[in-house]
């Protein structure tokens, strides 16, 4: 009967070892992803709500800029695209880009997809980035559920 015992003992411990190597791959992989749950909640969600700011108060200032002559009656509201302003700071850069963009993917996608953001006022697209970072970056009120 030893024998026996002994006989399953071998025949056995490989799927033991694999079980207990997954059920510790397992427990790693969950506190690794706490870990990182508790790293975005303490330095992501605040950093994303200076981003917020930082994105906002570029937006206002775009606006802002954009706005003054209307305001004042030298002229039309005529805002500025993201791309102008690109091109002002680094005129090379958009075409580096340009090139990048079209050699690693399809046309299509600087074209079509980044073009067309890009060509957008530059208020806007740093408001949507600003409000997106504020949504994420919020809050969250604590909720206390008591059974009674």
């Amino acid at each position: 009967m030893a024998l026996l015992y002994d006989f399953i003992a071998i025949f056995t411990w490989p799927f033991k070892l694999a079980y207990w190597t997954l059920i510790l791959l397992v427990r790693a992989l969950v506190w690794i992803a706490k870990g990182t749950l508790n790293l975005i909640v303490g330095v992501g969600l605040p950093a994303l709500r200076f981003l917020a700011f930082v994105f906002l108060l570029v937006a206002t200032i775009a606006l802002v800029s954009d706005a003054t002559p209307a305001v004042d009656g030298f002229g039309p509201f005529d805002p500025t695209l993201f791309v102008d302003h690109w091109r002002s700071i680094a005129p090379k850069s958009v075409t580096d880009a340009r090139d990048a963009v079209s050699s690693a993917t399809h046309p299509f996608v600087w074209n079509v997809l980044i073009g067309s953001i890009i060509n957008l006022p530059t208020f806007l697209i740093f408001g949507a980035l600003g409000a997106l970072a504020a949504l994420t970056g919020r809050r969250r009120e604590k909720l206390d559920v008591f059974v009674n």
